[in-house]
């Protein structure tokens, strides 16, 4: 496949199957913000209860925790391009069943939880099965150029998304839904088209493994790497935590007698420092290490956090959202661009499921714990209350990142041994050779 000495983000548009597997999930994502945000707006607006809106929340978080380890596993064993197929065809079913509720004028928050919770768990799987297909549609050169372009569309779609579901509530509380199932639906059509790199399932010895043998795999290579694991563990306590400041940022505007369209105007400017963060992300990752990107991401999140405990209003809660939103998309760009390029083909959905166990699982139990916090203690005290959990991170950032050794372990991590040890995948066959020459050995 032809290298380029310089590649650039139009290069990418010479790949057809790239920008059909980007056009795709391009729909997918927006028909998902739309929808999921207007899941919160209702719940909130028709129950005016903020544990309700916290139970959605969770319901909609919670595959992040159950369904992500076996998620990865049948995402190494399936076709990827089928999967993410059946993925949307379930999605655009669930969320059509909301809309013809709603139409009918009837509401009921089990039955929002629920479809919720389908929703998301459809979305694991084919989150997992997309980031696994970038590796088989462009040429290793690009894969960073690739995750980059991927995760500035995701902010892009944030937002247009959110103002877009905040608008249509505001006019309709079915429009959002409906105008889900539509875009799930073009989704579908472009994916069909879609080749790419038949992932057919492995071997008869891969198969006959149970499931947790497989998990067990892929856990296994992500706790073997000291610096990989503590920087993902420290992302999910800063995951929990904006989870927790979305939701109550949503109550604040509430109780101030704001609109549901003002919160999808805060969430649009999230979005869009987003979409700058995004694409300043590969130009971040070449200059900076990723223990100085990780500590450069906390510090600055905790000192422009406490500023929602003391600002209400939406112009400043909207700077507040750009800014967070910034950094957090420059550092998911450096996060994804190492997982995909250091894993295995054959484990990449074993890995980016312990990943994104990590890094995501722990939003659910911040939705559903901010939403019980916020009504024992208000707004302001709960935003006191992740704003010091913020300062926390920050601090732990700070003396892991520094400590000895951890320069160390990031040049490692940066340069290529001379005769990398190859990671043995789960079936027992050769490993993927231009992957193991990519991997790096963080503990030495």
């Amino acid at each position: 496949m032809r290298r380029t000495s310089s590649p650039a983000l139009r290069t990418l548009r010479s790949y057809r199957d790239f920008r059909l597997l980007w056009t795709g999930s391009a729909m997918a994502v927006m028909a998902e913000r739309c929808s999921g945000m207007a899941f919160t707006l209702l719940v909130l607006w028709d129950t005016r209860s903020a544990s309700a809106a916290g139970l959605v929340g969770f319901a909609g978080l919670l595959p992040a925790l159950l369904v992500q380890l076996p998620a990865g596993v049948l995402v190494d064993r399936l076709n990827r391009r089928r999967v993410m197929m059946t993925c949307v065809i379930v999605r655009m079913v669930a969320v059509a069943t909301v809309a013809v509720s709603l139409i009918g004028d009837t509401v009921w928050v089990w039955h929002i939880a629920t479809v919720a919770f389908v929703q998301s768990s459809m979305t694991v799987f084919y989150q997992l099965s997309e980031r696994a297909m970038v590796r088989s549609v462009v040429p290793p050169s690009q894969l960073g150029v690739a995750m980059a372009t991927n995760e500035a569309r995701s902010r892009a779609v944030n937002f247009v998304g959110h103002p877009m579901s905040g608008a249509m509530f505001g006019l309709s509380a079915w429009m959002p839904f409906m105008s889900s199932v539509g875009l799930y639906l073009l989704s579908l059509i472009t994916i069909v088209r879609l080749r790419g790199e038949e992932d057919a399932p492995p071997g008869p010895r891969s198969k006959r493994r149970k499931m947790r043998a497989d998990i067990a795999v892929g856990l296994k290579w992500v706790w073997d790497r000291a610096f990989f694991r503590m920087a993902l563990l420290i992302i999910a306590g800063s995951n929990l935590v904006f989870q927790g400041l979305v939701l109550t940022v949503a109550v604040v505007v509430r109780e101030d007698g704001g609109a549901a369209g003002t919160v999808g105007l805060i969430m649009a400017s999230g979005g869009m420092g987003g979409l700058l963060g995004a694409l300043a992300g590969g130009w971040l990752n070449q200059r900076l290490a990723m223990r100085q990107i990780m500590i450069t991401a906390h510090v600055a999140w905790a000192l422009v956090m406490p500023a929602a405990v003391f600002f209400r209003q939406p112009v400043a809660l909207g700077v507040l959202f750009f800014i967070t939103s910034h950094i957090g998309a420059a550092v998911t760009v450096s996060g994804m661009s190492y997982q995909v390029r250091i894993t295995p083909n054959d484990m990449q959905g074993r890995v980016g499921s312990v990943v994104m166990l990590l890094v995501s699982g722990a939003s659910s139990l911040g939705a559903l714990g901010t939403g019980f916090l916020v009504e024992a203690v208000g707004t302001r005290h709960a935003l006191m209350v992740v704003s010091m959990v913020m300062v926390v991170l920050a601090l732990v950032a700070a003396v892991v990142f520094t400590r000895p050794g951890a320069a160390l372990e990031d040049r490692q991590e940066g340069a290529a041994p001379p005769q990398p040890a190859p990671v043995a995948p789960a079936d027992g066959s050769a490993a993927d050779p231009l992957t193991n020459l990519e991997l790096r050995s963080i503990d030495g």
